[in-house]
């Protein structure tokens, strides 16, 4: 299949013109991506991610439990009873929105300050493992993830440790005010998450906005990102305040809202129900897949962001004030790894926006980043982001799971 070939989808669907036009792009990025800057805050864990054993037939002959539905079963017949359901370790690896968008980033060739709970009185050695163009802010000690890992999504399972008493006060402990609002300074974008998961990012956030951007020389040009993370044990309240605080970001910067298809369900259901916080518009939450084709165009008239965007593995949106772009993504049905391929597309997504690449050529950079990424748990390269968009019509027509890596 080629561009010319490509059937899109629904009036928002700008799969062929994102792709031929990134193409355009791709020189100009090669050569601004290692200028660029971006600070990460503040989360970390130790990420143990693994495959569940569905039958074994020797030390070496096993089968893969492939779906989640499958795991969901064995519980539910066991129920009142017990199982043992074995796991292999697949990787072990340095977690969370800042320390996976970090690795995305470094491996993209740009540079990273990386501010996040990677231990004290050092960060732990799996947080180390990044280029020279890294700059490490340790704040505090981790937390811990389990990570179950199936064809159609996964299950993680949480130690937060230390992660839930992260404060504005121990960030400033670790790094004081004049030496956090230098790093900022020098910063062109900022990525913040996973906001779900950390309880005091509200109030992170007000400190920021109190005492770090109003010290900024020139902090429109910068980009403010937030990944909301499942929000499921979150208050309506909560979200509906955490909304509001982005909104005051934007007094200062550009901000991105970023979700999976599953938060947005949820923060669609949420808008929905309290409407009225958002003047006389009101939205109608996901009941179908046809829901997805304008739903972030529906959410942006109320909340009112520089950016929304829904990730999806077969799909990516993209809303501004004034406009709503749709890219279907080379899907595979089997993918190698989905832990942190979130963080992956966030990654691609920001670096495009920050280079000043349209919206909707940042969301062929987002999906490229993660395709390559779920097919083999490595985080690419832009040698590697370029050969993938090449051939992205061909992942698009063939449910392809196999990518190998230039560099």
């Amino acid at each position: 299949m080629s561009s010319n070939d490509y059937q899109s989808l629904h009036e928002y669907d700008v799969t062929s013109k994102a792709v031929a036009s990134y193409g355009t792009k791709r020189e100009k990025l090669n050569n601004v991506a290692p200028t660029k800057i971006f600070f990460l805050g503040f989360d970390g864990y130790i990420d143990l991610i693994y495959s569940l054993v569905a039958s074994r037939e020797g030390s070496k002959k096993w089968q893969r439990m492939k779906s989640m539905k499958d795991f969901g079963t064995r519980i539910l017949e066991t129920a009142g009873s017990s199982c043992n359901i074995e796991r292999v370790l697949k990787k072990e690896i340095a977690g969370g929105f800042a320390p996976n968008t970090a690795r995305a980033l470094d491996r993209l060739g740009t540079k990273v300050i990386l501010a996040a709970a990677m231990g004290k009185p050092e960060p732990k050695s799996l947080f180390r493992e990044y280029s020279h163009r890294v700059n490490l802010h340790s704040i505090q000690d981790h937390g811990t993830t389990i990570c179950l890992e199936f064809d159609d999504g996964k299950v993680m399972t949480t130690d937060f440790g230390s992660i839930n008493s992260l404060t504005w006060n121990t960030i400033l402990h670790a790094i004081p005010r004049d030496n956090f609002i230098n790093l900022i300074e020098q910063s062109d974008a900022i990525g913040q998450g996973h906001w779900a998961l950390v309880p005091n990012m509200n109030d992170i956030w007000k400190g920021m906005i109190q005492d770090i951007f109003p010290n900024l020389s020139m902090p429109m040009k910068k980009i403010f990102m937030v990944d909301v993370a499942d929000i499921t044990k979150r208050s309506d309240d909560d979200v509906l305040k955490m909304l509001r605080i982005l909104h005051q970001v934007e007094d200062f910067m550009p901000t991105v809202l970023s979700m999976n298809d599953r938060e947005t369900i949820e923060i669609s259901k949420i808008l929905s129900q309290h409407s009225n916080n958002f003047g006389s518009s009101s939205i109608q939450p996901i009941e179908g897949k046809e829901d997805y084709f304008d739903i972030g165009k529906r959410m942006n008239e109320l909340i009112d962001l520089s950016y929304i965007t829904t990730h999806d593995p077969h799909f990516a949106t993209i809303t501004t004030r004034k406009q709503h772009f749709w890219v279907t993504e080379g899907f595979t049905a089997h993918p190698n790894f989905t832990t942190a391929a979130g963080d992956h597309y966030n990654a691609g997504l920001l670096l495009g926006l920050i280079c000043k690449l349209e919206p909707y050529e940042s969301l062929v950079l987002g999906n490229a980043v993660t395709a390559i990424f779920v097919r083999t748990g490595i985080s690419p390269s832009l040698q590697d982001v370029n050969t993938f968009i090449s051939n992205y019509f061909h992942y698009i027509e063939n449910d392809d799971n196999s990518f190998n890596l230039d560099s």
